[in-house]
């Protein structure tokens, strides 16, 4: 599931959450499946893979559109960054 930053830093802002959202279901079947399988080392690799993929897209969406969590509000854009944006239920469809 890696994916080159410039891959990222085009996408649109529907297909880089998207990739946000896929990279987190990943990672929870994964977490699901190495509860069971801890010494799987192609799954544990696996899972690595999708935490770098979704931190990847998650930085670059919080850069192109804001933050997706509030760790991601930086010093520039202060508090009021994240509790200005609307809440996910009046946010747009797309």
């Amino acid at each position: 599931m890696k994916m080159p930053q410039q891959s990222l830093d085009r996408m649109a802002k529907a297909d880089l959450l998207r990739t946000v959202q896929e990279a987190g279901f990943s990672m929870h079947d994964l977490s699901l499946y190495l509860d069971t399988h801890p010494t799987d080392r192609e799954a544990l690799s696996a899972f690595r893979d999708c935490a770098d993929c979704m931190q990847a897209a998650c930085d670059a969406y919080a850069k192109r559109f804001g933050a997706l969590r509030k760790e991601q509000v930086n010093a520039e854009d202060g508090w009021a960054a994240w509790s200005n944006t609307p809440w996910p239920w009046e946010k747009e469809a797309n």
